[in-house]
């Protein structure tokens, strides 16, 4: 993806040099960008400007996220939880504040699908510690972190005590999360199964209700 504010090739993404065209330099920078945040290849030209919203809910969600990016500071430890059924743009828009606050504030954030963490996790911990312990670390300290598809399938203890590691470290060290998942915050009668309360704590929604602005998107 070009940087559609490359002086070279004017956002082209190419450079026509007679007989050649070549790849403009903007195109590597950004592809090193996109890595450095771990943002997934399906989502690589997500960004809060081509978010189409269509519901009003969607249309909040987006303008939450800009003021997010706009106000932002890292001193606070503010983020932002999106709530809502699958193909509703949730990840769209968490990747698009991933980007904006990378290129207009740098500041360095990581995205990772929570299924996919706490795999590589797992993995470590049985097999390379060192690696695990290191990893742990980075996701605990990084001054912004994306969980996405939080609560998506039921936890093993394990997972439960991992995520409550580091929501509950991110929380006191006043470090901005962002989160997505499909299932609501609060519990009901009717649907206590898909209640994150019911698979993680009431003590770490507690958190995240409290850390994080809670937006419903549908």
């Amino acid at each position: 993806m070009a940087d559609k504010n490359c002086p070279i090739c004017k956002g082209k993404g190419f450079v026509d040099k007679g007989n050649v065209v070549e790849m403009c330099q903007c195109r590597f920078k950004e592809e090193n960008f996109q890595r450095l945040l771990n943002i997934p290849k399906k989502f690589r030209s997500a960004e809060l400007d081509n978010y189409q919203p269509i519901s009003p809910a969607q249309r909040r969600a987006l303008e939450v996220c800009k003021d997010f990016v706009f106000n932002f500071d890292p001193e606070e430890g503010k983020g932002i939880t999106l709530v809502g059924p699958p193909q509703m743009g949730k990840t769209h828009l968490v990747v698009g504040v991933l980007k904006a606050l990378y290129r207009q504030k740098r500041i360095r954030g990581f995205f990772f699908d929570t299924k996919e963490m706490l795999f590589q996790l797992r993995f470590y911990a049985g097999s390379q510690e060192d690696k695990y312990s290191r990893l742990l670390r980075f996701l605990m300290r990084i001054p912004v972190l994306v969980l996405d598809d939080l609560g998506s399938e039921r936890l093993s203890d394990w997972s439960i005590e991992v995520i409550s590691l580091l929501i509950t470290y991110r929380y006191n060290h006043q470090l901005s999360t962002l989160i997505t998942t499909n299932y609501q915050l609060k519990k009901s009668e009717e649907d206590l199964l898909n209640s994150l309360e019911e698979r993680l704590s009431p003590g770490v929604v507690g958190k995240l209700f409290h850390m994080n602005e809670v937006v419903y998107v549908s």
